[in-house]
């Protein structure tokens, strides 16, 4: 059965053969599944973004192969062009790729590059602005009269309009308030309920990511360290400190009050989680 996205043996060199040579990848093998949800965790320089940018072709490996729907992306100039409406990437801070006069002109950018009819074009622009809360009568403004959230939206319902199987975020919620975060990891987790897409995330933020993933793959030195469940990837906790990563801070809390003598599992790796967690104790008399 095909994988959504297979990566094999993939290594990926900056400036080969010269001096400046740098190893961003090595060896890499993957599997992602449809309508799975995959988070991507690493430091800084770790080799997530160059990775992702392998998913739909924006990079070419030095050597190995990615396949989309079980073909090799970059086969031809076709097969290439195919994947990159098959995979959507939302990179960090997509407001600032806005430049449309108008904010249906910017979301039905993608669809008119797929070359799709008027009226196709239509109703995608007008799914994307429902799934993503752009209401119609802001589809005439200038996206450069808009708040930065409402830019965000925007950006991000330009890369649903061309509806892709494959639907990538680099640190979706950087430069969000709290509640602008958890509005916009609800509207991920919305979208993918309704599409069954499958979704990766990379995000620095271990609260966003156990928000959101089924599954967690650890990138670091340009390989990987880990993949599993949250409950096998945040119980290696000593492990993440070394690679200068860290579990959720509920996560921290729960297991300190542990260790006090209380009975709370250990696997609570969100604030949403923790509150039905010490809500059920509290009606079952399990805390004194």
């Amino acid at each position: 059965m095909n994988c959504a996205i297979e990566i094999r043996n993939l290594s990926h060199l900056y400036s080969p053969g010269t001096p400046s040579q740098v190893t961003a990848l090595k060896d890499i093998n993957l599997r992602i599944g449809h309508g799975e949800i995959l988070g991507i965790i690493g430091h800084t320089g770790s080799g997530k973004s160059t990775l992702i940018s392998h998913f739909n072709g924006l990079l070419k490996p030095s050597s190995g192969t990615v396949l989309v729907d079980g073909e090799d992306i970059h086969k031809d100039k076709e097969t290439l062009r195919s994947s990159r409406f098959k995979v959507g990437l939302c990179f960090q801070y997509p407001e600032y790729q806005l430049f449309e006069e108008t904010v249906f002109k910017d979301i039905a950018f993608g669809p008119k590059n797929m070359k799709l009819s008027d009226d196709e074009i239509k109703q995608r622009v007008l799914r994307a602005a429902q799934y993503t809360g752009v209401p119609e009568e802001m589809l005439e403004k200038s996206p450069f009269d808009l708040s930065g959230g409402e830019k965000r939206r925007v950006a991000i319902a330009g890369v649903m309009a061309m509806e892709p199987q494959v639907l990538v975020f680099d640190e979706p919620a950087a430069g969000l308030d709290p509640s602008g975060r958890k509005a916009l990891i609800n509207l991920i987790k919305d979208y993918h309920k309704k599409t069954g897409c499958t979704v990766i995330v990379v995000s620095h933020s271990m609260e966003d990511i156990a928000r959101l993933a089924d599954r967690l793959i650890v990138i670091n030195g340009g390989t990987i360290a880990m993949d599993g469940s949250l409950h096998d990837v945040f119980s290696r906790s000593e492990e993440l400190a070394g690679m200068g990563l860290d579990v959720p801070e509920v996560t921290k809390i729960f297991a300190q009050i542990r260790e006090r003598g209380f009975d709370v599992p250990l696997d609570v790796y969100s604030v949403e989680y923790a509150e039905k967690t010490i809500l059920s104790m509290l009606e079952g008399g399990n805390v004194q």
